[in-house]
């Protein structure tokens, strides 16, 4: 009897560890917070496949939730994706963690994958996404030049890394604009670099107060000249209801590494 319970308890915790394809990577203090680790199970490898939450609630054994520290952008990635919390007073020695995970597969047939061409065809300051799309979705993305960037942010001083100076916007390789909202994330994508995603080494977003648009500057080489800069291929992800699909997931008493 002893052992049926035994076998039973093993097939219960496999089947929560790893339900609807969901794999609960691992979870452990880093320092003053809790880091939790997701990733999809056989998930073929690419910039074609994406991930991010859609919802995610993580609590103790008691049920206490525990609180989101805000140390990680919720955005989509191609391998495992972070969820982070504050490090209650007591040593918690597992978690639960039930929400849905957001798979995202651009495509051109699906209408949320779109070759753009090389930065030096493409104009600057206006919208580059399709018109029947932005007017129906009021969506924005589009390049920035430095003549703009002065005049938006005249003001405004970088703190990323204690250097409290001026930013110059004409050290960045790239500069970017767009509109997100819950339904449509857009993704810019640089296919020769790094498969596309996260292609700077260095960067800077800001969003305008007064439209609401996020400006993101980035910095792809230490010296990217001129011509270079004008070769960059864009591609652009643009998430939308056809190409996602919403997995959710429930799992009980994960372990927690001290």
């Amino acid at each position: 009897m002893n052992k049926l319970l035994l076998l039973a308890s093993i097939i219960l915790s496999t089947s929560l560890y790893s339900q609807q394809n969901i794999h609960f990577g691992r979870a452990g203090y880093f320092f003053d917070f809790i880091e939790l680790s997701f990733e999809m199970e056989d998930k073929p490898n690419g910039k074609f496949h994406l991930i991010k939450f859609d919802t995610i609630t993580v609590t103790d054994k008691k049920g206490n939730l525990l609180i989101d520290n805000h140390n990680v952008y919720n955005i989509y990635r191609r391998a495992n994706i972070l969820a982070r919390y504050e490090a209650p007073k007591e040593k918690l020695k597992s978690v639960n963690a039930q929400g849905v995970i957001k798979y995202f597969q651009p495509s051109r047939e699906n209408n949320s994958y779109f070759i753009l061409g090389k930065v030096k065809d493409l104009k600057k300051d206006v919208n580059l996404i399709d018109k029947s799309l932005a007017k129906s979705q009021g969506l924005y993305f589009g390049l920035v030049s430095v003549e703009s960037a002065n005049k938006i942010f005249k003001d405004f001083i970088n703190h990323k890394a204690n250097q409290d100076k001026k930013i110059d916007f004409n050290e960045y390789d790239l500069m970017m604009a767009k509109t997100n909202d819950k339904e449509h994330d857009i993704i810019p994508v640089v296919p020769t670099i790094d498969d596309g995603l996260d292609f700077s080494y260095n960067n800077v977003t800001v969003k305008d107060p007064k439209t609401g648009i996020i400006y993101t500057f980035y910095k792809i080489k230490q010296s990217m000249t001129a011509e270079e800069r004008g070769n960059i291929p864009l591609e652009l992800f643009i998430e939308n209801e056809e190409s996602v699909q919403k997995i959710p997931f429930d799992f009980k008493n994960f372990q927690v590494k001290q």
